[in-house]
């Protein structure tokens, strides 16, 4: 037994439905023959928990104020490390410094890498950094998120900030419901 059907209109609701979806007629007091076995998808589910949930919370919520927020810094310190990185290419690629274990064309081949890698992952996270709260911003947000997870090092900072950007207040802050 997977659901009740109710007697007035005979839809098959859930078996924690207090009353039925269509009719709104009461299942609380329904005979045991109510109850029936169903393939799952002719049952009626309701709302999904979560969107029921985020359409109560506002949009300007304090938490999800606050993880903008630390997002924001997270980004702004991965596009200063990428820039670090870019600089760091482009001094391996125009001093060619010696080192006893490679020749001066692979530190430029090396810079000439670091350089566009940092270039262009430093552009993204500005990018990342400076758009406006919209609701798909908040994908662009876990995949920058997802971006520093790639890294031991920024895990402490990108596990509790994927934490609370998965919270329904973050969601709602921008507009996801």
């Amino acid at each position: 037994m997977n659901g009740i059907r109710c007697p007035k209109c005979d839809l098959v609701n859930l078996l924690t439905a207090s009353s039925c979806h269509r009719c709104g007629n009461s299942l609380a007091n329904l005979p045991s023959s109510a109850a029936v076995s169903v393939p799952a998808e002719q049952l009626y589910h309701a709302q999904a928990f979560s969107s029921a949930v985020s359409n109560d919370i506002p949009h300007d919520n304090e938490l999800g104020r606050k993880t903008h927020f630390w997002y924001r810094v997270y980004c702004g310190l991965l596009a200063g490390i990428y820039l670090l990185l870019m600089g760091i290419g482009l001094v391996l690629a125009i001093m060619q410094p010696e080192s006893g274990n490679s020749s001066p064309q692979e530190n430029v081949i090396v810079g000439i890498v670091y350089a566009i890698l940092g270039a262009v992952f430093a552009l993204i996270f500005l990018v990342a950094l400076f758009l406006p709260r919209k609701p798909y911003n908040w994908i662009v947000g876990i995949v920058m998120i997802a971006i520093g997870m790639t890294s031991c090092c920024f895990l402490p900072a990108t596990i509790p900030l994927l934490i609370y950007w998965l919270k329904p207040e973050t969601k709602a802050h921008f507009g996801r419901y």
